[in-house]
């Protein structure tokens, strides 16, 4: 059978098609290439990403996917946490490279240390978190065998030092930016979503440190089930900052 390419004139057929597969140098292109434009930032595969393309790029069924936290922040340990997260996954016979048996099991791990030294300032207060997205990142990129890239989650481009009382005050440029570049990509106006929430929308600049952090949450949540946004908090607009 054969198919002809218009754009290139090109013919091809069943002997000169190839697909890629995790041992060939063009597997951690062509997997970057399976996700959308909102699933990359600066090039870097997101964890949300990831995980939605998994299942279909290894032709597997996942199993199971668990964190476990194996230190819980406190005053000991410089507010430090560390999770792993482990991936359980069964590719199907015809990924199993001729086995024998009609499914082969896979396990993989991936661990994740977080504390204000290695996180962003506006996450600093969700070291949890955010090492479990960080470790679920890991797994999923050692899983598909991705070379030479982090998730975008992993990377930190404003760390502050030794935070204390004093510097947890306003919102910060951080987390401003975060509120807009997520409210855009959701279409959500965040006038209404600060009111809604019985916060003054008349000054940003005045919002607190710690309602920030509430509104980074909400849109935190809208981002992974878009349901969960109600018809009245579309419409997004610049001029709320």
């Amino acid at each position: 059978m054969m198919a002809k390419n218009k754009k290139e004139d090109v013919v091809i057929t069943e002997e000169n098609k190839k697909d890629v597969t995790p041992n060939d140098l063009e597997w951690t292109d062509h997997v970057l290439s399976l996700l959308s434009d909102d699933e990359k930032i600066s090039g870097n595969p997101t964890t949300d990403g990831l995980r939605r393309i998994f299942e279909r790029t290894l032709n597997c069924s996942l199993i199971s996917s668990i964190s476990n936290v194996i230190q819980s922040p406190s005053i000991d340990n410089e507010k430090r946490a560390t999770v792993v997260h482990s991936l359980t996954y069964i590719l199907n016979k015809d990924a199993a490279r001729g086995s024998d048996l009609n499914y082969v099991s896979r396990s993989v791990s991936g661990a994740a240390d977080v504390y204000w030294g290695n996180c962003d300032k506006v996450y600093r207060n969700h070291p949890v978190a955010v090492a479990e997205t960080r470790a679920e990142g890991r797994a999923l990129r050692r899983a598909l065998k991705l070379r030479k890239v982090v998730a975008a989650e992993e990377i930190t481009s404003a760390v502050e030092d030794h935070p204390d009382e004093h510097t947890v005050s306003k919102i910060s440029n951080n987390q401003i930016n975060f509120i807009d570049t997520v409210a855009k990509r959701l279409n959500i106006n965040v006038v209404q979503l600060l009111n809604d929430e019985g916060l003054d929308s008349k000054n940003i600049y005045e919002l607190q440190h710690t309602d920030a952090i509430k509104i980074i949450r909400l849109l935190t949540e809208h981002q992974r089930s878009m349901d969960t946004i109600s018809p009245d908090l579309l419409g997004y607009s610049s001029e709320w900052k």
